[in-house]
Protein backbone atom coordinates (compact mmCIF):
# COMPACT_ATOMS: atom_id res chain seq x y z
CA UNK A 1 0.00 0.00 0.00
CA UNK A 2 2.85 2.37 0.83
CA UNK A 3 4.62 1.52 -2.48
CA UNK A 4 1.45 2.32 -4.43
CA UNK A 5 1.14 5.62 -2.63
CA UNK A 6 4.75 6.61 -3.46
CA UNK A 7 4.31 5.67 -7.13
CA UNK A 8 1.11 7.73 -7.27
CA UNK A 9 2.80 10.79 -5.81
CA UNK A 10 5.82 10.41 -8.16
CA UNK A 11 3.62 10.03 -11.25
CA UNK A 12 1.48 12.96 -10.17
CA UNK A 13 4.53 15.18 -9.75
CA UNK A 14 5.75 14.47 -13.31
CA UNK A 15 2.27 15.17 -14.69
CA UNK A 16 2.17 18.52 -12.89
CA UNK A 17 5.44 19.61 -14.45
CA UNK A 18 4.17 18.87 -17.97
CA UNK A 19 0.60 20.35 -17.49
CA UNK A 20 -0.62 23.90 -17.27
CA UNK A 21 -2.21 25.56 -14.21
CA UNK A 22 -5.77 24.41 -14.97
CA UNK A 23 -4.72 20.88 -15.70
CA UNK A 24 -2.43 21.01 -12.69
CA UNK A 25 -5.32 21.76 -10.33
CA UNK A 26 -7.28 18.82 -11.76
CA UNK A 27 -4.31 16.59 -11.24
CA UNK A 28 -3.94 17.67 -7.61
CA UNK A 29 -7.67 16.93 -6.93
CA UNK A 30 -7.27 13.52 -8.53
CA UNK A 31 -4.24 12.68 -6.41
CA UNK A 32 -5.94 13.84 -3.15
CA UNK A 33 -9.04 11.79 -3.94
CA UNK A 34 -6.91 8.70 -4.57
CA UNK A 35 -4.97 9.22 -1.31
CA UNK A 36 -8.27 9.52 0.67
CA UNK A 37 -9.44 6.27 -0.97
CA UNK A 38 -6.24 4.53 0.10
CA UNK A 39 -6.56 5.77 3.72
CA UNK A 40 -10.18 4.56 3.90
CA UNK A 41 -9.24 1.20 2.48
CA UNK A 42 -6.47 0.93 5.04
CA UNK A 43 -8.93 1.63 7.87
CA UNK A 44 -11.29 -1.07 6.63
CA UNK A 45 -8.45 -3.56 6.55
CA UNK A 46 -7.56 -2.89 10.20
CA UNK A 47 -11.23 -3.11 11.36
CA UNK A 48 -11.46 0.56 12.49
CA UNK A 49 -13.84 3.19 11.21
CA UNK A 50 -12.86 6.82 10.78
CA UNK A 51 -14.43 8.95 13.52
CA UNK A 52 -17.63 10.87 12.81
CA UNK A 53 -18.65 14.16 14.43
CA UNK A 54 -21.14 12.26 16.62
CA UNK A 55 -18.42 9.86 17.76
CA UNK A 56 -16.19 12.77 18.71
CA UNK A 57 -18.83 14.48 20.90
CA UNK A 58 -19.89 11.35 22.81
CA UNK A 59 -17.65 8.63 24.22
CA UNK A 60 -19.25 5.61 25.90
CA UNK A 61 -18.58 5.58 29.64
CA UNK A 62 -17.81 9.30 29.83
CA UNK A 63 -19.86 11.51 32.20
CA UNK A 64 -22.45 13.55 30.36
CA UNK A 65 -24.40 16.65 31.30
CA UNK A 66 -27.54 14.54 31.99
CA UNK A 67 -26.51 11.30 33.74
CA UNK A 68 -29.09 8.56 34.09
CA UNK A 69 -31.05 8.80 37.39
CA UNK A 70 -29.94 6.46 40.16
CA UNK A 71 -32.36 4.00 41.69
CA UNK A 72 -33.97 5.36 44.87
CA UNK A 73 -32.41 3.84 47.97
CA UNK A 74 -34.74 5.35 50.58
CA UNK A 75 -37.89 7.42 51.09
CA UNK A 76 -38.46 10.24 48.68
CA UNK A 77 -37.97 13.82 49.89
CA UNK A 78 -41.74 14.25 50.06
CA UNK A 79 -41.93 11.34 52.50
CA UNK A 80 -39.15 12.65 54.71
CA UNK A 81 -40.25 16.30 54.80
CA UNK A 82 -43.74 17.46 53.83
CA UNK A 83 -43.85 20.37 51.36
CA UNK A 84 -43.11 23.64 53.10
CA UNK A 85 -41.70 21.94 56.16
CA UNK A 86 -38.17 22.55 57.41
CA UNK A 87 -38.34 19.84 60.08
CA UNK A 88 -39.08 16.12 59.77
CA UNK A 89 -42.51 14.84 60.82
CA UNK A 90 -42.87 13.50 64.36
CA UNK A 91 -41.68 9.95 64.88
CA UNK A 92 -44.38 7.36 65.42
CA UNK A 93 -45.19 6.91 69.10
CA UNK A 94 -43.51 10.16 70.13
CA UNK A 95 -45.14 13.14 71.81
CA UNK A 96 -43.38 16.45 71.27
CA UNK A 97 -43.79 19.66 73.26
CA UNK A 98 -42.24 22.78 71.73
CA UNK A 99 -41.82 25.71 74.11
CA UNK A 100 -41.52 28.44 71.51
CA UNK A 101 -39.19 31.37 72.02
CA UNK A 102 -41.54 34.37 71.79
CA UNK A 103 -39.66 36.73 74.07
CA UNK A 104 -41.54 37.88 77.15
CA UNK A 105 -44.61 35.69 76.75
CA UNK A 106 -45.83 32.13 76.39
CA UNK A 107 -46.49 29.94 73.35
CA UNK A 108 -46.41 26.14 73.49
CA UNK A 109 -47.14 23.64 70.73
CA UNK A 110 -47.96 20.07 71.75
CA UNK A 111 -47.78 17.52 68.91
CA UNK A 112 -49.46 14.23 69.78
CA UNK A 113 -48.40 10.84 68.36
CA UNK A 114 -51.64 10.59 66.34
CA UNK A 115 -50.90 13.85 64.52
CA UNK A 116 -53.19 16.14 66.52
CA UNK A 117 -51.89 19.53 67.64
CA UNK A 118 -52.56 21.56 70.78
CA UNK A 119 -51.52 25.21 71.01
CA UNK A 120 -51.29 26.83 74.43
CA UNK A 121 -51.03 30.64 74.14
CA UNK A 122 -49.30 32.56 71.36
CA UNK A 123 -47.18 35.33 72.81
CA UNK A 124 -47.81 39.03 72.11
CA UNK A 125 -49.36 40.49 68.99
CA UNK A 126 -45.86 41.27 67.71
CA UNK A 127 -44.87 37.64 68.20
CA UNK A 128 -47.94 36.36 66.30
CA UNK A 129 -46.40 36.27 62.78
CA UNK A 130 -43.37 34.42 64.10
CA UNK A 131 -45.60 31.88 65.85
CA UNK A 132 -47.50 31.27 62.60
CA UNK A 133 -44.23 30.73 60.71
CA UNK A 134 -42.90 28.36 63.35
CA UNK A 135 -46.11 26.33 63.44
CA UNK A 136 -45.85 25.88 59.67
CA UNK A 137 -42.23 24.77 60.08
CA UNK A 138 -43.55 22.04 62.38
CA UNK A 139 -45.91 20.95 59.57
CA UNK A 140 -49.02 22.18 61.38
CA UNK A 141 -52.05 22.47 59.11
CA UNK A 142 -54.73 22.17 61.75
CA UNK A 143 -54.82 23.12 65.43
CA UNK A 144 -57.18 20.62 66.99
CA UNK A 145 -57.22 22.46 70.33
CA UNK A 146 -56.32 26.08 71.06
CA UNK A 147 -55.99 27.19 74.68
CA UNK A 148 -55.72 30.79 75.79
CA UNK A 149 -54.64 30.49 79.41
CA UNK A 150 -55.80 33.99 80.43
CA UNK A 151 -56.44 37.38 78.77
CA UNK A 152 -53.05 39.03 79.27
CA UNK A 153 -51.59 40.25 75.96
CA UNK A 154 -48.29 38.41 76.32
CA UNK A 155 -50.26 35.14 76.23
CA UNK A 156 -53.16 35.74 73.83
CA UNK A 157 -51.93 38.72 71.78
CA UNK A 158 -51.11 36.61 68.72
CA UNK A 159 -54.00 34.14 68.98
CA UNK A 160 -56.30 36.05 66.62
CA UNK A 161 -53.71 35.81 63.83
CA UNK A 162 -53.09 32.13 64.58
CA UNK A 163 -56.81 31.31 64.50
CA UNK A 164 -57.19 33.19 61.22
CA UNK A 165 -54.21 31.33 59.72
CA UNK A 166 -55.10 27.69 60.47
CA UNK A 167 -57.97 25.28 60.67
CA UNK A 168 -59.09 25.16 64.28
CA UNK A 169 -61.06 22.47 66.08
CA UNK A 170 -61.95 23.76 69.55
CA UNK A 171 -60.96 26.82 71.58
CA UNK A 172 -60.70 26.79 75.38
CA UNK A 173 -60.68 29.96 77.49
CA UNK A 174 -61.26 30.60 81.21
CA UNK A 175 -64.51 32.42 82.02
CA UNK A 176 -63.16 35.92 82.53
CA UNK A 177 -63.38 39.07 80.44
CA UNK A 178 -60.78 41.73 79.83
CA UNK A 179 -61.27 45.10 78.18
CA UNK A 180 -58.22 45.17 75.91
CA UNK A 181 -57.85 45.27 72.13
CA UNK A 182 -55.92 42.00 72.18
CA UNK A 183 -58.72 40.17 73.97
CA UNK A 184 -61.45 41.71 71.80
CA UNK A 185 -59.51 40.75 68.66
CA UNK A 186 -59.31 37.18 69.92
CA UNK A 187 -63.07 36.99 70.53
CA UNK A 188 -63.74 38.45 67.08
CA UNK A 189 -61.43 35.90 65.41
CA UNK A 190 -63.23 33.07 67.20
CA UNK A 191 -66.62 34.41 66.09
CA UNK A 192 -65.53 34.99 62.47
CA UNK A 193 -64.23 31.43 62.31
CA UNK A 194 -67.67 30.12 63.33
CA UNK A 195 -66.32 28.79 66.62
CA UNK A 196 -67.44 29.05 70.23
CA UNK A 197 -65.11 29.09 73.21
CA UNK A 198 -65.39 26.20 75.66
CA UNK A 199 -64.79 27.10 79.29
CA UNK A 200 -61.41 26.00 80.61
CA UNK A 201 -61.82 25.14 84.30
CA UNK A 202 -60.75 22.50 86.78
CA UNK A 203 -62.18 19.09 85.93
CA UNK A 204 -62.62 19.68 82.17
CA UNK A 205 -60.70 17.23 79.98
CA UNK A 206 -59.69 17.39 76.33
CA UNK A 207 -61.15 14.49 74.29
CA UNK A 208 -57.91 12.75 73.30
CA UNK A 209 -57.09 9.25 72.05
CA UNK A 210 -54.20 6.77 72.37
CA UNK A 211 -54.38 6.78 76.16
CA UNK A 212 -53.29 10.42 76.37
CA UNK A 213 -55.04 12.39 79.11
CA UNK A 214 -55.21 16.16 79.30
CA UNK A 215 -57.06 17.59 82.29
CA UNK A 216 -57.52 21.18 83.42
CA UNK A 217 -56.61 21.38 87.12
CA UNK A 218 -57.25 25.12 87.47
CA UNK A 219 -58.99 27.56 87.78
CA UNK A 220 -61.30 26.12 90.42
CA UNK A 221 -63.27 29.30 91.14
CA UNK A 222 -65.04 31.94 89.07
CA UNK A 223 -63.69 34.95 90.96
CA UNK A 224 -60.11 35.97 91.67
CA UNK A 225 -58.52 39.26 92.59
CA UNK A 226 -55.50 38.63 90.36
CA UNK A 227 -56.18 37.98 86.67
CA UNK A 228 -53.20 35.59 86.63
CA UNK A 229 -55.02 33.18 88.93
CA UNK A 230 -57.66 32.60 86.23
CA UNK A 231 -54.94 30.85 84.25
CA UNK A 232 -56.07 27.60 82.63
CA UNK A 233 -53.58 25.05 84.00
CA UNK A 234 -53.36 21.83 81.97
CA UNK A 235 -51.94 18.52 83.19
CA UNK A 236 -51.09 16.17 80.30
CA UNK A 237 -50.17 12.50 80.71
CA UNK A 238 -48.67 10.19 78.07
CA UNK A 239 -47.81 6.71 79.29
CA UNK A 240 -45.54 7.03 82.30
CA UNK A 241 -44.66 10.66 81.53
CA UNK A 242 -46.47 13.91 82.33
CA UNK A 243 -46.33 17.64 81.64
CA UNK A 244 -47.79 20.58 83.57
CA UNK A 245 -48.60 23.86 81.78
CA UNK A 246 -49.29 26.60 84.30
CA UNK A 247 -49.83 29.87 82.40
CA UNK A 248 -49.33 32.66 84.94
CA UNK A 249 -51.00 30.92 87.88
CA UNK A 250 -49.87 32.45 91.21
CA UNK A 251 -49.64 31.11 94.74
CA UNK A 252 -53.41 31.44 95.33
CA UNK A 253 -54.15 29.13 92.40
CA UNK A 254 -51.33 26.82 93.47
CA UNK A 255 -52.82 26.44 96.96
CA UNK A 256 -56.19 25.51 95.42
CA UNK A 257 -54.56 22.93 93.16
CA UNK A 258 -52.73 21.41 96.12
CA UNK A 259 -55.96 21.17 98.09
CA UNK A 260 -57.95 19.67 95.19
CA UNK A 261 -56.16 16.35 95.05
CA UNK A 262 -56.03 16.51 91.25
CA UNK A 263 -52.90 15.19 89.49
CA UNK A 264 -49.96 17.57 89.52
CA UNK A 265 -46.87 15.38 89.33
CA UNK A 266 -44.98 15.98 86.08
CA UNK A 267 -41.65 15.30 84.45
CA UNK A 268 -41.62 18.78 82.89
CA UNK A 269 -43.00 21.91 84.57
CA UNK A 270 -43.68 25.05 82.57
CA UNK A 271 -42.75 27.53 85.30
CA UNK A 272 -45.64 29.92 85.98
CA UNK A 273 -45.51 33.64 85.25
CA UNK A 274 -42.08 33.59 83.57
CA UNK A 275 -40.33 32.73 86.84
CA UNK A 276 -41.99 35.37 89.02
CA UNK A 277 -41.28 35.17 92.76
CA UNK A 278 -45.05 35.04 93.32
CA UNK A 279 -45.39 31.55 91.85
CA UNK A 280 -43.71 28.13 91.98
CA UNK A 281 -43.79 27.83 95.75
CA UNK A 282 -41.78 25.21 97.61
CA UNK A 283 -44.94 23.24 98.45
CA UNK A 284 -46.09 23.30 94.83
CA UNK A 285 -42.66 22.17 93.60
CA UNK A 286 -42.72 19.28 96.05
CA UNK A 287 -46.10 18.10 94.72
CA UNK A 288 -45.10 18.41 91.06
CA UNK A 289 -41.62 16.97 91.60
CA UNK A 290 -40.39 17.81 88.10
CA UNK A 291 -37.13 16.65 86.59
CA UNK A 292 -37.08 19.58 84.17
CA UNK A 293 -38.39 23.14 84.32
CA UNK A 294 -38.92 25.43 81.34
CA UNK A 295 -39.08 29.19 81.84
CA UNK A 296 -40.51 31.20 78.95
CA UNK A 297 -39.00 34.64 79.34
CA UNK A 298 -37.71 37.57 77.32
CA UNK A 299 -34.05 38.49 77.34
CA UNK A 300 -33.42 41.65 79.41
CA UNK A 301 -37.12 42.07 80.28
CA UNK A 302 -38.28 44.95 82.49
CA UNK A 303 -39.74 42.66 85.19
CA UNK A 304 -36.54 41.02 86.33
CA UNK A 305 -37.89 37.59 85.35
CA UNK A 306 -36.93 34.99 86.30
CA UNK A 307 -36.53 36.11 89.88
CA UNK A 308 -33.60 34.84 91.92
CA UNK A 309 -35.90 33.39 94.59
CA UNK A 310 -37.68 31.17 92.04
CA UNK A 311 -34.42 29.97 90.52
CA UNK A 312 -33.09 29.13 93.98
CA UNK A 313 -36.22 27.10 94.81
CA UNK A 314 -35.86 25.15 91.57
CA UNK A 315 -32.18 24.52 92.12
CA UNK A 316 -32.76 23.41 95.70
CA UNK A 317 -35.33 20.90 94.44
CA UNK A 318 -32.73 19.48 92.03
CA UNK A 319 -34.62 20.57 88.89
CA UNK A 320 -32.78 21.03 85.59
CA UNK A 321 -33.70 24.51 84.31
CA UNK A 322 -34.14 25.55 80.67
CA UNK A 323 -34.87 29.13 79.58
CA UNK A 324 -36.04 30.44 76.22
CA UNK A 325 -34.01 33.64 76.65
CA UNK A 326 -30.85 31.54 76.74
CA UNK A 327 -31.76 28.29 74.97
CA UNK A 328 -34.25 29.52 72.36
CA UNK A 329 -37.13 27.21 71.50
CA UNK A 330 -37.00 24.13 73.73
CA UNK A 331 -38.45 20.76 72.69
CA UNK A 332 -39.34 17.97 75.11
CA UNK A 333 -39.87 14.52 73.56
CA UNK A 334 -41.71 11.66 75.28
CA UNK A 335 -41.92 8.07 74.10
CA UNK A 336 -44.34 7.27 76.92
CA UNK A 337 -41.56 5.97 79.16
CA UNK A 338 -39.11 8.83 79.49
CA UNK A 339 -38.68 12.46 78.47
CA UNK A 340 -35.67 13.90 76.70
CA UNK A 341 -34.98 17.60 76.14
CA UNK A 342 -33.70 18.99 72.84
Amino acid sequence: MITALLLTVSTGWLALRRAGKKAGRKAIYTILAFILFLVTACGNLTGKQPPTPADQSYQPGAQTAFPAPEAASGPSPSQENPPGSSTPPAESGKLRVHYLDVGQGDAILVQLPDGKNILIDSGTGEAGPGVVRELKQYSVKKLDYVIGTHPHEDHIGGLDLVINSFQVGKVYLPRVTHNTDAYMDLLLAIKNKGLKATEAKAGVALPLDMGIQALFVSPAKSNYEDLNDYSAVLHLTYGQTAFLFTGDAGTTAEEEMLASGRPLKADVLKVAHHGSRYATSTAFLKAVAPRYAVISVGKGNDYGHPHVQTLQRLQKAGVKIYRTDRDGTITAVSDGRKVTIQ
